[in-house]
Order: C-alpha cells, then structure tokens, then sequence
C-alpha cells in the first residue's frame, strides 16, 4: 500500500512537470502582448520568470482601471494559453500620482511571487519589492542617490542591484554593485537601515570610476553568483568596462575579461556556471574584429566564441536559465537572408545551431530568454500584421517556429 502512494505521488509530480513543461505545445509561433490593436505605450524591460511568467513596464492603461504613469506588468503564459484569457495582471498601483508613478525594470524568479523593480521617491530611483500575491509593497533603499536595474535569484531569495548610494559611507563614489540577502533583511526598514545594521546588505564593488561605474549585475546559483560590468579598475590594470564575476562562497571577484576593447551585457545560467557577454576584444584570436559573443564555462574556466562574423555586431545576448541556448541580437546577416537588421538570433548551445528568429522591416529590441523554449523582444513595424501602432512587445515560441523567421 505504502508503495502504491508513493507511485502515484511520483506519478502526479511528473504529470505535473510535464504540463508546466508543455506550453510548446498550445502556444502559436508568435504571440502579441499586449491585446491586439491597442497601442501599448511605450514598452521597455521585458524579463521572463521562469517558464510561464513575462514581466515588462509600460506607461499606457492597459487594463483601462485609470492608470497613469509607468507601471509592472506580469503576463500568464500557462493562463493564457489554458483559458485564452488577456492573462495580463498590473503589479504596481492603479492610479497612481507623485512620486510612485515611474516603475522601471522589473525582475523576479522562477514563480514571479517577489518582483523587484526601482520607482521614482521624491526625485531618486529606489528598489521596491511588491508581492504578486498580496500585494504587499516594500521599499527596499532610502539611499541619497540612485539604486536601480535589480536582478533576483530563481528562488526570490536574493536581489543584486547597481547603486550610487553609499549606504556603508566608505566615502568611495560611483555606482557599485550590492547584494541583498532577504532573508536577512528588516523588511520595512530601508538601507541604510540603523535598526539591523545593514544585516543582509553587502557591498560587492567599492572602487570609484571616472565614467559609468559598475552595473548591469545579474545573478546565479541561489544568489552565490554574480556577473556584471564595470570601467573601474577592480582587479588592477584594466582602463576599459569589462566583465566581473562575485563568488559569495569564497567572497572574491575575479576577472573574467580583458582587453584591449571593452566586455558589455553579461548574462548567467540559473546554476551560475556558464556566462555570455558581448567584447569588441579579440579574445579567442580569431582575428574577427566587429563586437562579438563569447561562453565562459566556469567548471573548465574556457572561452569559446558564438560568433564569426567578419566586423561583427553582436550584441544584447539573453541565456536561457538552463543554459540550452542564447538570443541575441544581431545587424549582420549571419545566415545569408539579406536582412540588414538589427535581428533577433537564436544559437543552441547544446546542438550548435544558429537559427534566425526574426526578418523585420523596423527595429528589433530587448531580447529576452526563458528557461524554456521562448523568447521575447520588442519590435516596431506591426510585424504581426493586424494593425497594432508602435512598439509591441511579442512572444516567439521556437517550437512552433521550426526554422522560419518573422513576419
């Protein structure tokens, strides 16, 4: 008896695992977000949570409940695709006035329960958190300068974010990387906080830059990775913005490039071992030139290069989590269709098959890869042919696509 439960727990679990995993299935080629024929606004920032969940800011009323300013929304693709709904929810304030009515760039984990996202606090950006669930809201800084451009594991346990706050005052400027532990956190008592001594707050960088800074942090592997950029000269000898990586466990930050010619847009794997960025650095020795993408594998610390193209513009590259494949994009006509983009790419990293997602007549943006087989991007030009204006934000399930590119 005792076997014949656990079989059908087992059971359950799988069939439960196969349907989140068989959104390909139901989902058409291309999809449109938001509804059909309605001007979106403008769209800027769409990240997926996990498989089923695309978060994105827009300043347009796309639930028509009276909103103003620019709000986070959280797109159901399981929902959508199990009910045919509009699947849209409005995570941030309905009508809104000053100063919460700027909220820009949201991230979150694999359920999209936390979203993180920074909002305009009398005249400074600020890191909130909202609960999908309750919406319950959080303000996560207080800082005098700017936090913004959050990233959070894939178990909403940590948020890693670019600052020019100097909450622990080193009297060292710039904007700098900090990793925030949740768990740890006086939620409600924003850092700098007096009242838990900055306890689970951890300044990452802490060298000061004559241009942008540290940024564009992203993390791994429960929070312990960390890649981002940075012009500062962090590790000693670097005058150009090249790529970092954090390990939490051993507390030191290591270079992963250098030149001559700058690193820009990192992206990690959920499980922090395989990094992708963009260099106009000839790494490999190709001799390629142009701005190309490169793999970092941690475990056998290699560099491999995606791309070949001769002068090559390849950029804005989006692993997915489980680190099967890349989107990136692209103005060379890296398979020969004439397209003079720029284009959105996908490489299989696990079949070694460069695929072209996109053949638009306007521009292509903001790719963004999920754990799964999908992808979303911004694109102007009504490339869905139903007379949508502006910049739309779709979906792309490559499945369905096979080897074909849109329109």
């Amino acid at each position: 008896m005792r076997r014949a439960v656990i079989l059908f727990f087992v059971l359950m679990f799988a069939l439960r695992a196969f349907a989140a995993e068989a959104f390909h299935y139901i989902t058409p080629a291309l999809l449109q977000i938001p509804p059909v024929g309605q001007n979106p606004g403008t769209i800027q920032d769409p990240r997926w949570g996990g498989l089923r969940y695309v978060l994105f800011d827009s300043d347009a009323d796309l639930l028509s409940n009276g909103s103003t300013g620019r709000q986070i929304f959280v797109f159901d693709l399981q929902q959508r695709d199990t009910d045919g709904s509009l699947a849209l929810t409005q995570v941030t304030t309905q009508v809104t006035t000053a100063p919460l009515d700027d909220n820009r760039r949201p991230a979150t984990g694999h359920h999209a329960v936390t979203i993180a996202y920074d909002a305009q606090i009398g005249g400074v950006r600020q890191l909130m958190l909202t609960d999908r669930y309750t919406g319950i809201r959080t303000q996560l800084t207080n800082g005098a300068f700017d936090s913004t451009n959050a990233s959070i594991d894939d178990g909403e346990r940590v948020v890693v974010f670019e600052s020019a706050a100097d909450f622990f005052a080193t009297g060292v400027g710039g904007t700098q990387i900090y990793r925030i532990d949740l768990r740890k956190a006086l939620l409600g008592c924003p850092f700098p906080c007096r009242s838990n001594g900055n306890a689970g707050l951890l300044q990452i960088t802490n060298k000061v830059s004559t241009n942008l800074g540290s940024r564009n942090a992203v993390t791994g592997s429960g929070g312990k990775s960390i890649v981002f950029e940075s012009d500062a000269d962090l590790n000693g000898g670097q005058t150009e913005n090249q790529i970092y990586l954090y390990d939490a466990k051993t507390e030191l930050t290591s270079l992963v490039t250098q030149g001559p010619g700058a690193a820009r847009n990192p992206t990690i794997t959920r499980d922090g071992g395989r990094i992708i960025f963009e260099s106009d650095a000839d790494l490999t020795g190709s001799g390629t030139g142009g701005t190309q993408l490169f793999l970092y594998h941690r475990a056998k610390a290699t560099l491999q290069q995606l791309t070949t193209p001769p002068g090559g513009a390849c950029t804005n590259p989006s692993i997915s989590s489980n680190g099967h494949a890349v989107a990136f994009l692209s103005s060379n006509a890296l398979l020969g269709r004439g397209s003079v983009g720029p284009e959105l790419y996908s490489y299989d990293l696990k079949k070694n098959v460069l695929v072209q997602l996109t053949d638009a007549p306007d521009s292509v943006s903001s790719p963004a890869y999920s754990s799964g087989v999908f992808t979303v991007f911004l694109a102007a030009g009504d490339i869905a042919g139903n007379g949508s204006p502006g910049t739309q934000l779709y979906l792309l399930n490559l499945f369905a696509l096979g080897n074909q590119a849109v329109p």
